[in-house]
């Protein structure tokens, strides 16, 4: 099995790093010559094919009535280098993010993270990271979703670790829902740690969306603790 796995990981990094190569090359063309909102059809697609070529199968559940025309802070679980390219791949709408500041200086991924509109945030500082709160509640406000993770960064065990109270911030000086999303099965897949993968199944489910007078009425850490419920009720296995 063991030797299985590097042929297989051998494969999906030279063919699904190909192509990401090709999406990230053409995203940041297309979004030069229009909006990452009018590109994002062609750039979900795209992401797709790359998750099928390495044998990777996703399935994706939506509470009913899920309204795609709202604003949401989305939070998932926080697993897998996979994580950002599965999420801008499979959730339901366009979607800037909030992401680590240092990921902006990496050859081409950071160029596309700046043409996609994603938020640097510089978790060193605090004033910085506050001003990168203040951009994404403007888009918040417009009418663009956004995606944080709560705990910060990638589990180890598989198990969720420590959130981080200015996402929890962010939805409540915006006044938006929140949309807890677990994500199941991807540990196994790929986890940090190792560069390691192996194909396999996803599944992707998005709770209900928590209504913006509850994240109003309630303080920061109960909102905390009731996100982290939510999101731990959606995962089904590691």
């Amino acid at each position: 099995m063991k030797v299985f796995r590097y042929i297989y990981t051998t494969y999906a990094w030279l063919v699904g790093g190909s192509i990401f190569v090709i999406i990230a090359l053409s995203g940041i063309v297309g979004m030069s010559l229009t909006s990452p909102q009018k590109y994002n059809p062609v750039f979900k697609t795209m992401l797709k094919f790359m998750f099928h070529a390495i044998f990777i199968r996703v399935k994706v559940v939506l509470p009913d009535n899920f309204d795609k025309s709202k604003a949401y802070v989305y939070m998932p679980n926080h697993v897998s280098l996979l994580d950002s390219p599965l999420m801008a791949a499979y959730l339901p709408q366009y979607i800037s993010a909030l992401e680590a500041k240092e990921h902006f200086n990496w050859p081409l991924y950071g160029w596309l993270a700046k043409k996609y509109q994603n938020i640097p945030i510089n978790r060193k500082s605090v004033p910085e990271s506050l001003k990168s709160v203040g951009i994404a509640k403007k888009k918040l406000k417009s009418g663009i979703s956004i995606i944080v993770f709560p705990e910060g960064s990638r589990t180890m065990t598989g198990e969720m670790g420590r959130f981080k109270k200015l996402p929890f911030h962010l939805a409540q000086d915006a006044v938006v829902s929140i949309v807890p999303v677990g994500v199941s099965g991807i540990f196994d897949i790929n986890h940090k740690g190792t560069l390691l993968l192996k194909p396999g199944k996803i599944l992707m489910k998005l709770g209900k969306a928590i209504d913006t007078e509850y994240i109003k009425s309630v303080e920061v850490p109960v909102l905390m603790d009731e996100v982290k419920e939510h999101i731990q009720s959606l995962i089904e296995y590691r």
